[in-house]
């Protein structure tokens, strides 16, 4: 008998991906739409709180995917708010390095699952992998640059054109994937 899912899956698997598609949407666009994305972070919140729920909120990778996600919407939120005493390039490398965090050590809960989301769980974790290996390596690459005296190249003027650009756009990317595959196992009633 195929197991049927909860309304707290579906309602999650629904946000998650609707989120992922509509900030990743809102992002890319050059005008500035403040409120629909506080809107996306808020469907996002919404979703990965459902999510966590669902998988388990009393287990610790469940709880640290959902401490990580938090950070990264927050992080997201004061990218998009653009205050202007803070420096947003730091906010935007929290946003990137937290959302793929979380995307792998949800991934990592779902190998802790049945077959056929275990398998789902590793290659997400393989596939956010990389990105974030190559986010670390970048840091640390830019470290040294802005040590020699290259520093100056690093900044960028604002939070949108930071939203724009070709690594969010990748990481973006990731996450609707991941998302979609989420959304999947979850409306199936797989991950209960």
């Amino acid at each position: 008998m195929e197991p049927t899912a909860s309304l707290n899956a579906k309602v999650s698997g629904v946000c998650i991906l609707l989120g992922a598609v509509l900030l990743h949407l809102f992002n890319q666009t050059q005008t500035d739409l403040v409120p629909l994305q506080l809107l996306t972070i808020a469907i996002l919140i919404m979703g990965g709180w459902a999510f966590a729920d669902e998988m388990g909120l009393r287990k610790p990778l469940n709880r640290a995917g959902f401490i990580c996600f938090m950070v990264s919407v927050v992080s997201l939120a004061v990218t998009i708010l653009e205050p202007a005493i803070v420096d947003i390039g730091k906010y935007y490398l929290l946003y990137s390095f937290a959302l793929l965090f979380a995307m792998l050590v949800w991934s990592t809960a779902f190998m802790h699952r049945k077959r056929e989301v275990k398998l789902i769980g590793g290659i997400g974790a393989l596939a956010v992998s990389i990105p974030l290996i190559a986010l670390i390596a970048g840091h640390i690459s830019v470290a040294v640059g802005a040590y020699i005296g290259v520093e100056s190249l690093l900044n960028i003027a604002s939070g949108h054109e930071i939203l724009n650009s070709s690594p969010v756009r990748a990481i973006e990317a990731m996450f609707i994937i991941w998302a979609l595959a989420t959304a999947t196992i979850l409306w199936k009633g797989k991950v209960s």
